[in-house]
């Protein structure tokens, strides 16, 4: 009895699990809003906006660049400097010299060096990158979001296809079934040959394999979906969205997004910035320096010993550094300043690209529209010549060949009306996010 329980409560646990890892998305704004908080690619870029606004306090530092050298030394003389000196000096003969030990055996010495620069043109220009590089992250990740979204809902709408032509095709077979049977029963009073019911059989399995290629087609696609959502493996997505198959006739409004061309203008900026910090590089520095030194001379090892004096000196001043230009730092100008003149083309290239895409967006949305129109009519006029045909096949009016010919146009108009259908839905999609990432 204990043993059936602990198996019920086993079978629960891993039920609610099954439950509790399964994520069901009834239109493409709730994928959109779990993408915003689960995405990695999301995440990555909200790092690089992180690192480069600590990027930007470095470079605030590194205009003032202060350099602190401090260093304590103990030494012991094994061998002290010897000096030669006149043996006159100490009351001996002229022309001789007398060897004189100069120092102590033991020197202690404690340095401390400060150097703040006071005029840095590299470090100012520096500065300036770091802040348009912050920009640039923010305009890029706008783009990335922009363009996973794009990307998820084309993806999404993929699904949401495949799902309606899986409906439809079950009214394909349902029509499929009923011409296989009156093909069977006109067979059966000898009213027509067998290559009628082989044809309309034919017609059958092909609808149902059909069926088992959606089912497939749909997996893929949803495994394609929860790759760009990041969605593990082991967490199953549900699509349940029920699209209301209609065509607009209003006329969709789309907003001009310069995203794009407002990151080549960055990235233009970037590159002059860093070509006038190349050049900066060359120019010289000057700084306010600090020094102070002091130094212990016994004779015996007195580290810690107070009694023993500490010699003490300091200075301040103003230092001016400068290099001669190297072929490496002419080279690295020269780099940056072509650098710079690409950006300004690409800069030029993308305001007109924003504007035709701008266009374009309103071309596919009227496009797919109009296709979904034609295709609605076509479907049903396919539809109409089916079931006449149908009903002439069965009257004994017309062949198979006909009546199997009207079918395949139906099912083929079928799947053309549900797709432009869903194409315009998708089409409205990217003008949504177009005009809401911006």
């Amino acid at each position: 009895m204990k043993l059936t329980k602990f198996i019920i409560i086993i079978f629960l646990f891993s039920i609610c699990e099954h439950v509790n890892s399964q994520t069901t998305f009834s239109n493409l704004e709730e994928l959109l809003s779990f993408v915003k908080t689960k995405s990695i690619t999301l995440q990555q870029g909200d790092i690089r906006i992180t690192q480069a606004k600590k990027a930007r306090l470095t470079a605030i530092i590194g205009v003032l660049d202060p350099t602190n050298m401090n260093n304590f030394t103990v030494n012991n003389n094994l061998r002290q400097q010897v000096l030669l000196l006149p043996s006159e000096v100490f009351g001996g003969t002229a022309g001789e010299f007398s060897e004189l030990i100069v120092g102590t055996k033991y020197v202690n010495t404690l340095n401390v060096n400060l150097d703040i620069k006071l005029i840095n043109f590299a470090g100012w220009e520096n500065l300036k990158l770091a802040k348009i590089n912050i920009q640039k992250n923010e305009v890029d990740n706008k783009i990335n979001e922009k363009i996973l979204y794009e990307n998820i809902a084309s993806a999404y709408y993929n699904i949401i296809n495949i799902q309606e032509q899986i409906k439809q095709n079950e009214q394909n077979l349902l029509s499929a079934t009923t011409l296989l049977k009156t093909s069977e029963n006109k067979y059966a009073l000898g009213l027509v040959k067998q290559q009628d019911v082989n044809d309309s059989k034919a017609s059958f399995l092909t609808t149902e394999e059909n069926n088992k290629q959606l089912a497939f087609l749909e997996t893929q696609n949803i495994l394609s979906l929860k790759i760009l959502c990041d969605i593990p493996d082991d967490e199953t997505i549900v699509i349940t969205n029920n699209p209301y198959l209609t065509i607009s006739t209003e006329k969709s409004v789309v907003n001009f997004n310069d995203l794009n061309y407002n990151s080549n203008n960055l990235k233009e900026k970037y590159a002059f910035a860093n070509y006038k910090q190349n050049l900066a590089s060359l120019l010289p520095t000057a700084s306010f320096v600090f020094s102070n030194n002091v130094q212990q001379n016994t004779s015996n090892f007195a580290l810690f010993d107070t009694s023993v004096k500490w010699i003490n000196s300091y200075y301040v001043g103003l230092k001016l550094s400068f290099g001669l230009p190297t072929a490496k730092s002419i080279s690295q100008v020269y780099n940056a300043k072509f650098e710079y003149q690409l950006a300004q083309k690409n800069s030029e290239q993308s305001k007109i690209k924003s504007e035709l895409e701008f266009k374009q967006l309103i071309t596919d949305y009227e496009k797919a529209n109009s296709q979904a129109n034609t295709n609605i009519e076509v479907f049903n006029l396919r539809k109409d010549t089916y079931e006449k045909n149908q009903k002439l096949y069965s009257e004994g009016l017309i062949g198979i060949d006909q009546t199997i010919n009207s079918y395949n146009a139906m099912v083929n108009a079928s799947y053309s009306s549900t797709s432009s259908q869903i194409n315009t839905q998708l089409a409205q999609a990217k003008i949504d996010i177009n005009n809401k990432i911006k």
